[in-house]
């Protein structure tokens, strides 16, 4: 009898240890409200004191280490002070559920065993009947080296060939976000019609050199004009037809390039139609506004926020803007956001964004242009394609296209809401018919 009862003690105690295991791989999605991003965290223990790594494979490969973590009582307490990101939860049948905390802000996190798989069924696989070569640009007046893919298609003379532009935010060659890659998508289609793309990774991204954080957009405009440079060298390129498709603020270089004659035509894919300071205004209405926000707090935001864009212009050094942010929010409902409304706008980027001004351009735009747009379009709303029709038409350029497309978001998904937190659950990476649009539209180019 003393043996049974020793053998139901001992089976209790082993499943009590293996159920407070919490070493091993664990992974979150957490819905962020404007966004969603994968967690991979990895805790190992060694004397009983634990450590933990964190990935975040949707934003780089870059692992970050834990500055705290404990574990006691099933409540575990994770802290990556580097990134600012805190996560706490309870321990309990094979999972962990609790909150996840970055900067002011707190959400849902529920952590398992079973990795966030993305399916992407638009991704080109090969055999390819194209060929891709690995290619590199120099940018002397930056005296940077950009690194890029060529993608050439296999036909007898030469082909049109075009250069995609990213959008805000260090972007690689692919335009690669949630494993979604529109640019490699883009490419595999034009090479099949008949059509060279080159695609690069922006400056200090991939395998490019450079400092994006300290660099805006005439930067990347001028590695843009570097890029097309080469592009008029292959032999394989018929040089009189080698056109840009910009997306989000890739139009905007897309703009500046076309004004100066460097390219035959332009597409802008979610470009904006107005100056920088504008298009911020538009796309947080939008976001707001699709979110749930009403009316009168949505304009209340904006007419704190257009001062705060003017303050950041205005101020010469971070820690000046973010006391004059202070003052400017203090009693309203931005109070307490001065900190992260400077991390956001003051910037070069940003600050570069905010002086620009497509009117400036569109003046001198006299190539063909196709602008395209969706509907759904929460972070350049679909009015923009009206703006850039009349914009480049009033030099007397007859030679603009635009494109209404119901129910895509901003990276051209169909999509619900057009929210970016639905980008990474949907499966379409493009949807077709802009992909034929695009190239129907270049062939008929004479």
């Amino acid at each position: 009898m003393k043996q049974i009862l020793l053998f139901f003690v001992l089976l209790l105690s082993s499943t009590v240890l293996y159920a407070q295991d919490i070493t091993g791989f664990w992974y979150g999605y957490p819905d962020m409200k404007t966004h969603r991003l994968r967690m991979n965290i990895e805790i190992k223990s060694s004397d009983s004191h634990y450590t933990a790594t964190l990935k975040m494979p949707d934003i780089s490969e870059r692992i970050v280490t834990t500055s705290d973590i404990s574990f006691k009582d099933s409540l575990l307490s994770i802290r990556f002070s580097e990134i600012r990101l805190y996560c706490q939860g309870r321990y309990q049948n094979e999972e962990i559920v609790g909150t996840i905390t970055q900067g002011e802000y707190t959400f849902e996190l529920k952590l398992t065993r079973q990795p966030v798989v993305f399916k992407r069924p638009q991704t080109p696989q090969p055999p390819f009947p194209y060929t891709s070569e690995e290619i590199q640009v120099r940018n002397e007046a930056a005296n940077i080296t950009l690194a890029g893919t060529l993608t050439l298609p296999k036909q007898s003379g030469k082909c049109k060939a075009v250069l995609l532009l990213s959008g805000s935010g260090p972007q690689d060659r692919d335009n690669t976000f949630f494993e979604h890659k529109t640019f490699l998508v883009i490419a595999d289609y034009f090479a099949r019609q008949g059509i060279a793309t080159l695609r690069m990774d922006d400056r200090g991204t991939g395998s490019s050199e450079g400092n994006f954080e300290t660099s805006g957009l005439p930067d990347f405009t001028t590695d843009a004009q570097a890029a097309l440079h080469y592009l008029k060298q292959r032999p394989e390129i018929d040089t009189n037809y080698i056109g840009v498709i910009g997306h989000s603020e890739g139009a905007f270089s897309a703009f500046s390039l076309a004004a100066q004659q460097e390219t035959a035509f332009i597409i802008t894919m979610a470009g904006g139609g107005v100056n920088g300071k504008e298009l911020l205004l538009m796309q947080r209405a939008a976001l707001l506004r699709e979110s749930g926000a009403q009316e009168a707090l949505i304009t209340q935001y904006n007419h704190y926020m257009r001062q705060a864009q003017e303050i950041v212009l205005q101020t010469g050094n971070p820690s000046a803007c973010e006391k004059r942010l202070a003052e400017l929010f203090n009693g309203t409902p931005l109070a307490g956001q001065a900190a992260v409304t400077t991390r956001q706008l003051y910037n070069p980027n940003k600050i570069e964004l905010l002086k620009y001004d497509p009117e400036d351009d569109f003046a001198r735009i006299n190539c063909p242009v196709l602008a395209l747009n969706g509907t759904k379009d929460c972070q350049v709303p679909i009015e923009n394609l009206t703006y850039i029709q009349q914009g480049i038409t009033a030099n007397g350029n007859k030679q603009v296209t635009i494109i209404s497309y119901p129910d895509l978001n901003h990276m051209f998904q169909t999509a619900q809401k057009g929210l970016p937190v639905e980008y990474a659950d949907i499966e379409e990476t493009i949807y077709p018919q802009v992909l034929k649009d695009m190239t129907t539209w270049i062939k008929a180019l004479k």
